[in-house]
């Protein structure tokens, strides 16, 4: 298999079901509604799917699908290349939980390199597999919001360096403006604080009224 000659740092059991075709882009349950960023300013129509179309090209390649079978999850370092990369069910919970149906669709996020930016396949075209790297707080289309790393996983985790130093060669960071950067600020605050009620690090009270102080400050913007 073309992983053999990785290090895998972390190894799970490998997946024994099938893949279906349309796990990706069927429909959101009410639950998967609910574990959408909470931000209610967004959703002025609610929350309903006929807002929120998925791409019907979303589905992995063969490479991926053999990495699952694998190994349902886990890790492979090459030098200081982190490759993070996510459990079937994992890759449809973070597509939903980051909030890729809301700001880039058709980017299926695949790993984390270990600093906060996603591996992706760019499923923009039908039958196309580029893979891509995106910061999870800024997630969009535009060109200062990801860069292509390769077309295979074997071509993007044969290199030895940092994937971040590739970000920071090809598209130099490009300041947001202050009212989209201090959106994704408070959003990814919001992450962090639906994350510690779900890990009991933090109180109802303290929880309510940051949140409630969250929520007005999006509405500002």
């Amino acid at each position: 298999m073309w992983f053999s000659k990785f290090t895998f740092f972390d190894k799970q059991a490998g997946l024994t079901e099938s893949v279906s075709e349309d796990f990706f882009s069927k429909p959101f349950s009410q639950e998967e509604f609910g574990n959408f960023p909470d931000i209610q300013s967004l959703y002025p129509n609610g929350k309903k799917a006929e807002y929120f179309p998925i791409p019907k090209q979303l589905r992995l390649p063969e490479e991926y699908v053999e990495l699952l079978q694998h190994s349902n999850g886990g890790g492979i370092i090459n030098g200081e290349r982190e490759f993070g990369f996510f459990s079937l069910e994992e890759i449809r919970q973070r597509y939903i939980n980051y909030g890729f149906p809301i700001w880039a669709p058709a980017f299926l996020p695949i790993a984390f390199n270990g600093g906060g930016k996603f591996y992706a396949y760019d499923l923009r075209k039908d039958n196309e597999f580029p893979i891509i790297l995106v910061p999870a707080g800024n997630l969009g289309y535009d060109d200062d919001c990801w860069v292509f790393l390769g077309n295979t996983l074997v071509e993007v985790l044969s290199k030895t360096t940092n994937v971040e130093d590739e970000l920071d060669v090809l598209y130099p960071e490009k300041e947001l403006a202050e009212k989209d950067s201090k959106s994704r600020k408070l959003y990814l605050e919001l992450k962090d604080l639906e994350e510690k009620k779900v890990n009991g690090k933090v109180d109802l009270k303290n929880y309510l009224l940051t949140k409630k102080r969250i929520e007005a400050e999006l509405r500002k913007l």
